[in-house]
């Protein structure tokens, strides 16, 4: 279980809490529930907006938060995310969003190895869902992680592109968002960084196509009627 660094130190902070260890199980019962993996990760993504809604709506926050489209500083770190959000992200790609898959497959590489992640090129640390503008692609069904991922202050201090990001963050703190986020990831059935688990996802779901093709065309060819004598040659 490779739950996101921050929601992880949150969750050990906190556990002992009953008000906030009861975030983290209902979230998981919620979970239980659902069958679709679409549907269990948007679930999760809205609740993690509705507990981030009032934070980052206090009027502070709005004022020295610098997160915006364009700036992409955490767009160019390791996020990780669940089975179920690899799946969203790969339905978006089946619905007609654009990536490099070959910066994908450089990425999913460094799997879930911080350092072989790092010694990668910032500039091709760039997420694969970023546009030419700095935007993101999928920014509705963008990963829970990344919900979350704010600061106070400078963006510069989130400029990965001379370090490894182990630099003082003035972070926004979402402590039930990250609770509800170790909820998310201790029911999920596997979870890493978004290349590893957007590549595995993409991969088996080609795999999936390839086999139900051959199914399809081996079936034609079993269904045809043999060549009566009549129309021999």
């Amino acid at each position: 279980m490779n739950v996101p660094a921050i929601a992880k130190s949150t969750f050990e902070l906190l556990r002992n809490q009953p008000e906030f260890l009861k975030i983290t199980e209902t979230m998981i019962t919620h979970l239980n529930k659902i069958k679709s993996s679409l549907e269990r990760a948007r679930f999760v993504h809205n609740v993690v907006d509705e507990y981030n809604q009032k934070i980052f709506s206090h009027p502070i926050v709005k004022e020295l938060m610098p997160c915006k489209a364009g700036c992409t500083g955490c767009c160019h770190t390791q996020v990780s995310v669940t089975e179920d959000e690899a799946e969203l992200l790969a339905h978006n790609i089946s619905n007609g969003v654009e990536i490099n898959y070959k910066l994908l497959e450089h990425q999913s590489l460094a799997g879930n190895d911080t350092d072989a992640f790092f010694a990668i090129p910032y500039k091709e640390r760039r997420c694969v869902f970023l546009d030419d503008q700095g935007a993101c692609k999928v920014y509705k069904d963008r990963p829970s992680v990344c919900r979350t991922n704010a600061v106070l202050g400078d963006a510069a201090q989130c400029d990965t592109s001379t370090n490894s990001g182990d630099g003082a963050l003035r972070l926004v703190k979402t402590q039930e968002a990250d609770m509800a986020i170790v909820g998310a990831f201790a029911l999920a059935k596997e979870s890493g960084t978004l290349p590893m688990m957007l590549s595995k996802v993409l991969k088996a779901k080609h795999a999936k196509e390839n086999a139900s093709i051959l199914k399809s065309v081996f079936g034609r060819i079993a269904g045809k009627k043999p060549i009566s004598k009549d129309h021999e040659i």
